[in-house]
């Protein structure tokens, strides 16, 4: 059980530093293995005590800070299911994620006090104490969860419109990380750390392994994420050792952050995964950190990681990076007809959150054996190795986030004075994945540009909204009536290449030239 490794850890090594909230000019904030543990249990009795039954959802509206990893082990030892969200996202997107998975609890807060925590069962409120206070001995009458109970739901785009909630069990992510600490030699002298949001799969490599290795976990402060300089003075000044996040975070340490004008002595490791690291960019991070291993991980948040390649020393990158081969847990196989992969094993999802009907159609059964359908276009090298090709849907990524356009669609759809819109993704050689929006409005004038981002931004996280907006007298189709998403396509490219035009917005249904607004 994910919980069990922390009280083992804990009991082992309690003095030793588990959680360290760290940035360049402020004092660390060090917690122990023991405060941890008796923060977590504290809380998790007085849940408990509360009426928090196996198996309620717990959401995590909090920024990452220590009082979140406190809550997660929390959530974990009352047997209950952590749900993260992230806590700049949009009021609304944010209610209909605690309304879907029924949360029980729901623990906000901020950087500068104590979370407050809500039962919205019974109406009231559980007072946040940060020192334990309650007594040892109930420690041992926490609940005990089962390897296959779920431990977190995580919410990702869907092309409902709506976030569906991808549910994962205590053996799925266990599964993972156990063959991390293996693979990559995770122990106590290693400090990890962690960039990635709670609601990012991404995180459980840090916190799990943190628990499970006794190794320290370096909280990255949230609004610096996409700060590259101020992340590569972090990698010196934190003597961080290893390193798990999207290739966009890496690529900007690449290029702006000057990351192959220091010295990292203590960076052994360094992990990506998400979205495809372009193979120069590959090159020039292993050229950077001679010392350290770098490995390309691949899943999708249904499977966590299901394939992997260290990448080779003296790697050129003239040819593109493979996806590698099945970990030890996983089963992975080729749809023959589209050359899908498909994905199984320990780490899979249990299934989507009260979506019976969706998780049924993501599963298919091979040979006795359950798979996901990933979505992902892919060939097999003859050294046995995968390379990814390509989405088979409408599926995009960016810095790591799963965006399904369809979703943009709905949520720009759902202004009155929008009668159709359609989204596409364009890749940029320097800045990554860029987003359009067309979209064909009542009449001219009926909404502006900016009111049509700010709509966006009510409703989507902000790693959805789009890029660029275009007006349009009407949405392209093709002979059977449905969009023409190539026609906007070529269009879409054009626009990313011409730079910013503000031509004036054409609304007239006989002249379907596009009106560029941006």
């Amino acid at each position: 059980m994910l919980s069990d490794w922390l009280r083992r850890t804990a009991a082992a090594t309690p003095d030793a530093p588990a959680i360290v909230e760290a940035g360049p000019g402020e004092e660390d904030r060090v917690t122990s293995f023991r405060e941890l543990f008796e923060q977590a249990a504290s809380l998790a009795v007085r849940f408990v005590e509360k009426g928090v039954r196996k198996q309620d959802r717990i959401a995590l509206v909090l920024p990452k800070t220590t009082e979140a990893i406190v809550s997660v082990f929390a959530s974990l030892l009352a047997g209950a299911i952590y749900v993260p969200i992230h806590p700049q996202w949009p009021k609304e997107r944010i209610e209909t994620v605690l309304a879907d998975c029924a949360a029980r609890l729901v623990i906000e807060g901020d950087n500068g006090s104590p979370p407050r925590i809500t039962d919205r069962e019974k109406g009231c409120s559980i007072p946040w104490r940060g020192a334990p206070s309650v007594p040892s001995d109930k420690f041992g009458s926490l609940p005990r969860a089962d390897a296959g109970d779920s431990a977190l739901i995580l919410f990702t785009s869907g092309s409902t419109g709506q976030p569906k909630g991808v549910l994962l069990s205590h053996r799925a992510v266990s599964a993972f990380v156990r063959w991390s600490a293996r693979e990559f030699q995770i122990s106590s002298a290693d400090r990890i750390a962690c960039p990635s949001p709670l609601s990012f799969d991404l995180s459980t490599f840090d916190i799990f392994n943190m628990a499970l290795c006794g190794a320290t976990c370096v909280l990255v402060p949230g609004h610096s994420l996409w700060m590259p300089r101020f992340l590569v003075q972090f990698l010196r000044e934190a003597r961080i050792s290893c390193w798990y996040s999207v290739p966009s975070i890496l690529a900007g340490m690449l290029e702006e952050g000057r990351l192959a004008q220091h010295d990292y002595p203590d960076m052994r490791l360094i992990l990506f995964a998400g979205e495809v690291f372009r193979s120069h960019a590959v090159s020039q991070l292993q050229a950077a950190l001679p010392q350290a291993v770098c490995a390309n991980l691949y899943g999708p948040t249904e499977t966590n990681v299901v394939t992997w390649c260290r990448v080779p020393r003296g790697f050129d990158g003239l040819q593109p990076l493979p996806i590698g081969q099945p970990c030890p847990y996983a089963a992975v196989a080729v749809d023959a007809t589209t050359g899908e992969l498909l994905a199984g094993g320990d780490s899979l999802m249990s299934g989507y959150w009260n979506r019976p009907e969706e998780t049924q159609h993501a599963f298919v059964t091979l040979n006795g054996k359950r798979y996901y359908r990933t979505g992902d276009r892919v060939s097999q090298a003859t050294d046995g190795n995968y390379l990814f090709l390509g989405r088979l849907d409408r599926q995009v990524k960016r810095r790591g986030f799963r965006i399904e356009l369809a979703e943009i669609e709905t949520a720009l759809a759902s202004c009155e004075d929008i009668l159709e819109a359609a989204a596409v993704a364009v890749e940029d050689g320097k800045r990554g994945t860029a987003i359009v929006a067309f979209v064909h409005t009542r009449s001219a004038g009926a909404i502006t540009l900016v009111e049509a981002k700010a709509h966006c931004a009510r409703t989507l996280p902000l790693y959805m909204v789009p890029d660029h907006i275009v007006f349009l007298g009407a949405i392209p189709t093709g002979g059977t009536g449905k969009i023409d998403y190539l026609a906007l396509s070529r269009m879409a490219k054009t626009l990313n290449h011409a730079g910013s035009d503000h031509a004036a917005p054409n609304h007239g249904d006989q002249d379907r030239s596009p009106a560029i607004h941006r």
